[in-house]
């Protein structure tokens, strides 16, 4: 019939290769179960033209002029993008991808049988030859024959693909090509999309909620610092569309692209949320949010932060991924920012902070502008005084009260710059002013941290009842937080405070099992000796011990110095009640 495709010349199309295939009509590699492979621009264009010419050898003159019309690059570009699709596919060996001497590559699918592979000179590092074929007879010669055949059909269809390919330049006007077209190169590696939210099922009354959860999580996610993120208004525009990921962050100039959907499962809400590489198209996260029904209205912002805090933490590592390719002269300031705030994190350890402190520091002497490297060196100066992970205190304090003024002249009323001030009242053991500044950083940014902080500001200045629901919020807001352990800590210390010892217990234990590499003090032994249950307390010291074998009476002080009455009461109690189990001065 004239105008069908057959199915032998659809499969003709479709090149098996390893656990991927290779389709010539739609322009894609797709992973076995259909999704896209993740290969980026220029190395899935030469693995196309490759494709189109299977079992034949192209040379590299012809791949760079193909593949980078109008564009002087050197033989290295196509080397690297040889060496991207042979990632992607596996192909340690060489055996899919083959180097030919002095000539050039050749793809050899699963499919092509030895015989049909050009008889070439093909280099013996990257693999062995193939083994020739063993002799057939009856029924698998007339079979060998056949598929022969076919191969040949498959060459002369591939060659036509070509041939038109290269009589009708793509346009870059066209939604396929445009999905294909590379990012140009000034984007900003934290720039980002987020789609309206679709409503699944009949739920129209959720539409409001849709739209405000929308507006909500655009607002959170631009207090990433230095992010460019689209205005609303302008997201909006794709409300109700049905459109390629990759079209969207292009006509954007974003690099991620945030979509998700709403549906209604008996009193809970839920949302599906899903981080996409605006590039390759490939999905890096998802996860489903949950909220009740009945309390909508009143959980919007608190809803869209939880998100956004979570998503922080995957836009970070997507980003450090993206840009570890880069060479070393590429690499920026805030390459290595981020790559340290993607450790951050990943967890906060001693090994991960001070890793990261190298970074920052690397950072500000390539950009002394640099406010998000600024804000790390008082993150982590923050954490190795805290958990006493540093050699030189008084270095590091100094480094820490540079950081502030560096902050103070980049981002003079920004959450890190809150951040830090903080930091700098703690260290001069000003509680009330630290609790002054923190009420105006939580007014001004709803955010985990600003009210991990505010609990434990409230604690030092014995207000233990206060700083439970502070930290409640944070806990609410950061569910994922590298900072949470911080936070469950503080929140184990207000409930001993106030002589609530089983919530003490509780939190304290949850805290150990979220981050054991933080020194806090055993708040669960205590609460366990002071409940009575003496083996248990001395189990969970000990335990603690072999975590931390030269904590003593001394870090207790240091972690929590305040002389605020009631909270000095508390800590002596803590003291106290660990010095039976065997705490040193």
């Amino acid at each position: 019939m004239i105008g069908h495709t057959s199915s032998d010349e659809m499969a003709a199309r479709r090149l098996p290769l390893g656990e991927f295939v290779l389709d010539l009509v739609a322009g894609e590699l797709f992973t076995a179960d259909g999704q896209l492979a993740g290969l980026r621009k220029q190395a899935l264009d030469v693995l196309l033209v490759l494709g189109s010419r299977v079992g034949q050898v192209v040379g590299k003159d012809e791949l760079m002029r193909l593949v980078w019309p109008n564009v002087v690059v050197g033989e290295g570009s196509l080397t690297q993008a040889i060496a991207d699709i042979r990632r992607v596919l596996g192909d340690s060996e060489h055996r899919v991808i083959r180097n030919v001497a002095r000539r050039g590559y050749m793809l050899v699918p699963d499919t092509m049988p030895v015989a049909a592979v050009e008889h070439s000179e093909v280099d013996s590092t990257p693999a062995a030859p193939m083994p020739a074929p063993a002799p057939v007879a009856g029924a698998q010669a007339r079979s060998r024959r056949w598929v022969r055949v076919v191969m040949v059909l498959v060459l002369l269809i591939a060659a036509g693909t070509w041939l038109a390919w290269r009589e009708t330049p793509p346009s870059w006007h066209t939604p396929a090509s445009l999905a294909r077209a590379p990012l140009p190169r000034d984007v900003p590696p934290l720039s980002i999309i987020v789609l309206p939210l679709a409503i699944e099922g009949e739920s129209k009354e959720m539409e409001w909620f849709a739209d405000a959860l929308h507006g909500d999580l655009v607002i959170e996610v631009a207090r990433l610092h230095h992010s460019l993120v689209i205005a609303r208004d302008t997201a909006a525009t794709y409300k109700g569309k049905a459109v390629d990921p990759r079209q969207v962050a292009r006509e954007m100039g974003v690099r991620h692209v945030v979509s998700g959907s709403l549906r209604q499962e008996g009193p809970q809400i839920l949302l599906n949320l899903a981080l996409i590489d605006g590039e390759t198209g490939v999905q890096q996260w998802a996860e489903t949010f949950s909220t009740e029904r009945a309390r909508l209205s009143q959980t919007v912002g608190d809803f869209a932060v939880a998100i956004e805090r979570t998503l922080a933490g995957e836009l970070f590592r997507s980003t450090v991924e993206r840009r570890a390719a880069l060479s070393p002269t590429e690499v920026s300031a805030d390459d290595l920012a981020m790559q340290g705030y993607a450790l951050w994190y990943r967890g906060v350890t001693r090994e991960n902070v001070l890793t990261a402190r190298g970074l920052f520091e690397r950072a500000v002497v390539m950009d002394p502008d640099s406010a998000r490297a600024w804000a790390g060196i008082h993150f982590t100066g923050a954490n190795m005084l805290f958990n006493s992970w540093a050699e030189d205190r008084q270095a590091v304090i100094r480094r820490s009260d540079e950081s502030v003024a560096n902050l103070e002249r980049l981002d003079r009323d920004g959450t890190y710059t809150y951040s830090a001030k903080m930091f700098q009242l703690f260290l001069k053991r000003d509680f009330p002013a630290a609790l002054r500044l923190n009420m105006a950083w939580t007014e001004r940014y709803q955010l985990p941290t600003a009210f991990a902080s505010l609990g434990g500001a409230l604690n030092f200045n014995g207000r233990f009842d206060e700083a439970v629901p502070a930290l409640e919020r944070a806990l609410r807001l950061g569910p994922r937080d590298p900072f949470r352990a911080e936070a469950q800590y503080r929140l184990a210390l207000a409930h001993f405070g106030a002589g609530r010892y089983p919530l003490a217990l509780e939190w304290s234990q949850t805290a150990t099992t979220t981050n054991s590499a933080l020194p806090w003090p055993p708040i669960h032994a205590a609460a366990l000796h002071r409940l009575g249950k003496v083996d248990a307390a001395q189990q969970a010291f000990d335990e603690h011990m072999r975590r931390h074998p030269a904590f003593t009476a001394s870090q207790v002080k240091l972690r929590l110095p305040s002389d605020e009455p009631a909270f000095a009461e508390a800590r002596e109690r803590l003291i106290a009640s660990l010095r039976p189990l065997g705490l040193r001065d």
